[in-house]
């Protein structure tokens, strides 16, 4: 396309940007390739597993533009449905969609060492440019950053976006702070509609039989592969409370309305603003309800945040109020019981039913109290609630420690006590035990997870991992993933032998870890030779070990955060595994994790960890294993990416191998190897190898190549 024609385009674009009323259009893709500077490494603002944002300039304007990486695996009714759901969706908290492409090229292209004319197909979306980032840079506790005046508009804003979209009859499906932009003025902008489904007049919810979203907004009903309007709101639950406490899941209302007491007090309209931050709380809950029926329509939940200053006004009658949050509290700890009944942990768990003793106990002393009988619409009045600080009856359940440290570590141990007892030599720690261990001279390593401490309890060397970012309401997903990796015992993995729930930080204690890892002797010791028969050798016996994790088919663990720092060496280069599980111990996917060049793309694309998730992480340690490099390099290009070009232009990958091993008589073997990372590292995880086919496979190579360096021994000792 010629110049005065990109120009004109340019200047229907730039008015487009000036136009708020103006219609999505087609843009050309030149068009786009001269606003982003050929889509250029420093036009680059963002990237997902599937796709990669640019900034483009248009005169004195700034658009965003989003190539979709769509040749693995993405079908082009996916990119009309998502066209479709942003044409329809206009709103002042929705980004705001400017047009699209979609262009398909011929190419010349290698395959299989015959010269074929290929179809490139680009597809590309264009939005409004959002300054400030996505949401997930904001979430933080009550003490710092962001005061609560902009939260709550923040919230009120996606909650009237999500509103807009549900009467359009438009599912979100993959609603979570990432997913949502902040503009100059902090107002919520909610975007990227890649899962998004259209629903018919007379449709209420899709059947689906792909998993698709982020792990930790999921809805239950997910899992059953059904989906509805409930499971958008079960994720603006998740978003509520995290917006609230800077955390995940379930927190008691009491303890963030204190927080956000202390913040408040002394400020203009800090009655109003306390008042909003109570409503917060319960929006959330009810929004988690693990039962969809029971979860809010967003067009009552804005109604309730729109009825606050109202509430304030008029007061509203404290027995009702305190019934109210009595009746939540029990109706939380029985929902509780509930869901950790499907967890999988059996008929142990029914022990737990004291604690809805205790509610009832609670129940009837706070009926006993009452004059009234407590009204039966808990929605109707739950945006009225405005308990008093020194409430008679939160008084009570502070003092009686339904929610306290003590009965919830007592309240986990009855769940799993009965399970774990089974497995030889766990234990439950209490908080007092570890207290010599973490000491800040024993503290060896500290990432996205928390920080690990090395010491000893009764003389025994052990391994401390403090967590962070944890909340009650995530301990039911905690303590189901402790149960399941305490039944991994493996001699090429860290054993876990215990925790400690009695804190809001939990504490998970393995066997005593060595502080050298793959990471270290492939990067950082990188004089100390490492032979290909070493290398095997690694590969090999971690493989093996990760497939005998795979192979427990009734408990399904998978490590989520594979990488050369969690293979660590207990000498004689003898790995072990170390980390499984903790990226759903911690239900905070992607955000904790240091270095993403190991993910999976169709996990962080999907939020679904799977078994193939472990085996592309795997993929790039081989990788790493064959040519010494870092996965991510600092010119911006990544290993995998070269290699997988290499290999899809039919080159051979020797000038990528580290010279060490790079010798004519293993180059064979090097292939093979080579060949094995590359299915590994397969964009469609379908396609990828099962974990025990690469641990045979590499078990081969190994012997391989011990019955050649004998052989070689043997030739050197007859000369």
């Amino acid at each position: 396309m010629d110049t005065e024609i990109i120009i004109r385009h340019k200047d229907d674009l730039e008015r487009m940007l000036l136009d708020g009323s103006a219609e999505p259009t087609y843009l050309p893709l030149s068009l786009l390739e001269d606003i982003t500077n050929c889509f250029s490494d420093a036009q680059r603002i963002g990237s997902g597993g599937f796709a990669v944002v640019y900034k483009g300039i248009v005169g004195k304007g700034i658009v965003a533009v989003k190539k979709l990486s769509q040749p693995y695996g993405m079908h082009e009714d996916k990119f009309l449905k998502e066209v479709g759901c942003l044409v329809k969706a206009k709103h002042k908290n929705i980004v705001r969609f400017l047009g699209y492409c979609s262009d398909t090229q011929g190419r010349l292209a290698n395959y299989e060492g015959k010269v074929i004319m290929a179809d490139l197909r680009n597809w590309l979306l264009c939005f409004e440019y959002v300054p400030n980032g996505s949401l997930d840079k904001y979430i933080t506790d009550a003490s710092c950053r962001l005061e609560w005046r902009k939260r709550y508009n923040i919230i009120k804003g996606i909650c009237e976006g999500l509103l807009h979209l549900h009467e359009l009859r438009i599912l979100h499906l993959d609603l979570k702070p990432a997913n949502i932009l902040v503009d100059e003025h902090m107002a919520p902008k909610i975007a990227d509609f890649g899962l998004s489904r259209c629903l018919d007049k007379e449709q209420t919810r899709v059947f689906t039989s792909n998993l698709c979203g982020s792990q930790g907004y999921l809805a239950p009903e997910f899992f059953g592969g059904q989906v509805a309007f409930a499971s958008d709101i079960y994720s603006l639950g998740v978003i509520i409370v995290e917006m609230l406490t800077g955390k995940k899941g379930y927190s008691e209302d009491e303890n963030v309305v204190d927080t956000w007491m202390n913040r408040l007090e002394g400020l203009d309209q800090w009655e109003t603003q306390l008042e909003q931050v109570r409503v917060c709380i319960k929006i959330g809950i009810e929004c988690m309800n693990s039962d969809p029926k029971k979860r809010p329509v967003a067009s009552h939940i804005t109604d309730m945040l729109g009825n606050i200053a109202n509430a304030v006004e008029t007061g509203i009658d404290s027995s009702s109020i305190e019934h109210q949050v009595c009746f939540l509290k029990e109706q939380y700890c029985e929902e509780k019981i509930a869901d950790l009944s499907s967890e999988s942990i059996g008929k142990d768990i029914k022990e737990c039913f004291e604690m809805e003793e205790l509610a009832e106990h609670v129940r009837e002393d706070h009926w006993q109290e009452e004059e009234e009988e407590a009204p039966v619409d808990q929605w109707s009045l739950s945006w009225k609630l405005q308990s008093s600080s020194n409430s008679g009856m939160l008084h009570k359940l502070k003092n009686m420690d339904i929610f306290g440290r003590k009965a919830r570590r007592d309240f986990y141990q009855r769940i799993g006590g009965s399970v774990l007892k089974r497995t030889n030599q766990f234990k439950f720690f209490e908080k007092r035990e570890l207290k010599p261990v973490l000491k800040y001279e024993n503290l060896s390593l500290k990432d996205g997870f928390g920080e690990i401490y090395k010491g000893l309890v009764d003389n025994v060397p052990i391994t401390v991992r403090k967590l962070i970012s944890k909340t009650v309401g995530d301990n039911a997903a905690l303590l189901n993933e402790i149960i399941i990796q305490s039944q991994v015992i493996h001699k090429n993995i860290v054993r876990l032998r215990g925790c400690c729930l009695e804190s809001d930080t939990p504490m998970l204690v393995y066997d005593f870890l060595s502080t050298d890892s793959l990471d270290d002797i492939l990067h950082i010791n990188i004089m100390v030779p490492l032979k290909l028969g070493v290398r095997l050798s690694i590969a090999a016996t971690s493989a093996g070990a990760l497939a005998y994790a795979h192979s427990k088919a009734s408990t399904k663990p998978l490590h989520g955060d594979l990488k050369p720092a969690n293979i660590l060496f207990n000498g004689n280069f003898v790995p072990k595994i170390f980390g499984f599980g903790i990226l759903r111990m911690t239900g905070m996917g992607t955000h904790n994790i240091d270095d993403m060049s190991y993910m999976d793309p169709v996990y962080l694309e999907t939020g679904l960890l799977t078994e193939k998730s472990d085996v592309y992480s795997f993929g790039v340690i081989i990788l790493e294993l064959l040519t010494r490099k870092k996965a991510s390099h600092s010119d911006n290009n990544s290993l995998v990416r070269s290699f997988l070009e290499n290999h899809k232009q039919g080159r051979k990958t020797t000038e990528l191998f580290d010279k060490q091993i790079a010798v004519t008589g293993d180059l064979v073997l090097l292939d093979n190897l080579a060949e094995i990372a590359v299915e590994c590292l397969n964009l469609e995880a379908e396609r990828r190898p099962e974990m025990k086919d690469v641990a045979e496979r590499l078990e081969r190579l190994k012997k391989v190549k011990h019955l050649q360096d004998e052989l070689e021994q043997h030739v050197r000792h007859l000369k």
